[in-house]
């Protein structure tokens, strides 16, 4: 990969403020805390990742390891079109149970 194919994320990782919010939302708990996945990203954390890097209606999203759906989600309450793939039978059917529940954008 050549270095202008690469995307650097500054602090991601090493500031407490990117550690402190790596946390789950009040927000957020209706559609993602009814299955605890240690592996998840927090919503807001998809959120804040798609808005820095301009993600729109006008982009598919494809999250080849999609967990439990979180990115999905997020996509589709805020309508960009999106594909997951996930290979856990668990993760699987909590990610299916998320993305088929009714999405309110505004919630």
């Amino acid at each position: 990969m050549r270095g202008e194919d690469t995307i650097a994320i500054d602090g991601a990782g090493r500031d407490s403020a990117y550690r402190e919010d790596n946390r789950l939302r009040s927000e957020d708990r209706a559609a993602h805390s009814w299955y605890r996945f240690v592996l998840s990203f927090p919503p807001h954390l998809v959120r804040e990742y798609l808005q820095r890097f301009d993600v729109d209606s006008r982009t598919r999203v494809l999250d080849p390891f999609c967990g439990t759906g979180t990115t999905i989600v997020e996509c589709k309450k805020l309508g960009i079109p999106s594909v997951g793939v996930e290979s856990n039978p668990m993760a699987c059917f909590a990610s299916q149970g998320k993305v088929d529940w009714g999405v309110d954008p505004n919630g």
